[in-house]
């Protein structure tokens, strides 16, 4: 199971499809440059992912199945349309893990969240979610909602969103710190 956040594409990428917890992003930041055919890179920051796993057991778990799914599945899912990941790295500060992937992408409908209409671009931040910062136009939408708005012909498009409250979970850092990239014993 999966929050709703900004980062759909990078929780598939680090989640896979198959968790015994949920994990959580707090926040996500998202810079994005177009070319002129329309193609582009993008780095996707995903910082403070936490699991509500009860359980040590069950936060190893989904802690291998995140890792795992970094290096395949999750790959494979989030490449599939055209993206191509260029690098990812996880690092840890504190009690804070997060992860940075970026990416190409061959035409602009392969942006997850993107939208069009007209002459410009948006994306919608739902209810719940705070725009930290962008270098967009802030606009009231529906529900509660906000739209972040560029012009169409933006090259340079950042943003960064934040939760504004999560369920009860534990930070996977200390984790990282532990195992790094390998899998905890007997968490497969």
């Amino acid at each position: 199971m999966m929050t709703r956040s900004a980062a759909r594409a990078g929780l598939l990428l680090l989640a896979g499809l198959l968790l015994p917890g949920c994990l959580f992003i707090r926040t996500t930041e998202h810079v994005i440059t177009l070319k002129e055919d329309g193609s582009g890179d993008a780095r996707m920051r995903l910082i403070d992912i936490r699991s509500d796993a009860p359980t040590d057991t069950l936060l190893a778990r989904d802690y291998s199945v995140m890792m795992a799914s970094i290096e395949k599945e999750g790959i494979d899912e989030f490449e599939r349309g055209g993206r191509k990941v260029t690098s990812k790295q996880f690092f840890a500060s504190g009690d804070t893990l997060s992860a940075e992937i970026t990416y190409t992408f061959p035409n602009l409908n392969e942006v997850e969240g993107l939208k069009f209409h007209r002459n410009e671009m948006f994306v919608v931040v739902n209810e719940g979610r705070e725009i930290e910062r962008t270098n967009g136009s802030v606009e009231s939408w529906v529900k509660g909602a906000k739209r972040i708005v560029w012009p169409r012909n933006a090259k340079h498009l950042m943003y960064q969103i934040t939760e504004k409250k999560i369920p009860p979970a534990r930070s996977l850092a200390p984790l990282y710190l532990k195992y790094g990239y390998s899998l905890p014993e007997g968490a497969k």
